[in-house]
């Protein structure tokens, strides 16, 4: 009835898609990387708001003790269970006993791991090297397909290529929606620049250097907002999902969610660049994302009804 944590890596926390209330010591801030977090779970049926494992850098080690179906969105890193490799965007059964571990990988910082009908946390969801995370079983007729199909064999054999994805993740350049009460010069300058992450405070804030970026100041507190550009001595800090409700570091734009998912997997080493536009350009570059996402899970739907089909006959 549930998955032991054999070794908890670098930082994993079971996760919400949205923020929800905190209590017993659990922070829900929400999927930093919210398009992984739907894509595993559409992948396993579950709703787009079940919870998953969060892992960033370094994965977690997984033992299972019931037979489940998993699958695991985000950075391409590759996983590995009694000799054979586990992919990302794939779905998989595993045993009683099978153990789940992660290699390195050139690309990305975190992954989102779902597990079919459903876990939860009991008290904090900030997992430790042997801590046990309940699964739900609130299993629907879908996932009964799923584990009839997949008994006979431990995988399907497609998923969501890493190509399809390429759009959402692969570019370094980022939009930054202008405020009206900051100069053109500081935008242009935002523009001419490269960055490099020079650190991530985990969930809080990612630390970028390169040219520094003077405005005038404003001598004023400004409310802490995911995806938010704020230059602290000049340098350049990204807002993550665990921001600070306010800083005194000055506010000079903000990062359109459509692009929240590739600067969520931005690790150290990383560059990025900015283009400033206008809010009406980021709701139209929003509504056409949400677009691409809902064909993108239509078809992992026709694709797996037609393998649940193909199995039946």
């Amino acid at each position: 009835m549930s998955l032991i944590i054999q070794d908890s890596g670098l930082f994993s926390i079971v996760q919400s898609l949205d923020k929800r209330p905190s209590s017993r010591g659990s922070e829900y801030n929400g999927a930093c990387d919210r398009l992984a977090h739907q894509l595993a779970n559409q992948l396993v049926g579950n709703a787009a708001n079940d919870l998953t494992i969060e892992m960033t850098v370094r994965p977690a080690t997984i033992k299972f003790t019931e037979p489940t179906i998993i699958a695991y969105s985000g950075a391409e890193f590759v996983g590995r269970c009694n000799d054979q490799q586990v992919h990302p965007n794939r779905i998989y059964f595993f045993d009683r006993g099978d153990v789940l571990e992660f290699v390195d990988t050139p690309r990305g910082n975190r992954i989102y791991l779902a597990v079919a009908g459903g876990i939860e946390a009991e008290g904090s969801n900030i997992l430790k090297s042997g801590d046990e995370v309940v699964m739900c079983r609130d299993y629907t007729v879908r996932h009964d397909e799923l584990f009839n199909m997949l008994r006979n064999k431990n995988m399907v054999n497609w998923g969501v290529d890493i190509y399809s994805l390429v759009e959402i993740y692969i570019s370094d350049l980022f939009h930054i929606v202008r405020r009206p009460d900051v100069s053109d010069e500081v935008y242009e300058m935002l523009e001419n620049a490269e960055f490099t992450v020079s650190k991530e405070k985990n969930r809080v804030s990612l630390h970028l250097t390169g040219k520094k970026i003077t405005p005038a100041p404003s001598n004023i507190v400004h409310p802490g907002i995911k995806g938010g550009l704020y230059l602290a001595d000049g340098a350049p800090i990204l807002a993550l999902n665990d921001f600070n409700q306010s800083t005194t570091a000055e506010h000079i734009g903000t990062i359109p969610s459509y692009h929240m998912h590739k600067l969520s997997q931005k690790r150290t080493g990383s560059r990025l660049k900015f283009k400033v536009i206008d809010c009406g350009d980021s709701h139209a570059n929003l509504y056409a994302q949400d677009l691409w996402v809902k064909s993108l899970f239509k078809a992992i739907d026709y694709k797996l009804s037609k393998e649940l089909v193909k199995e039946k006959m």
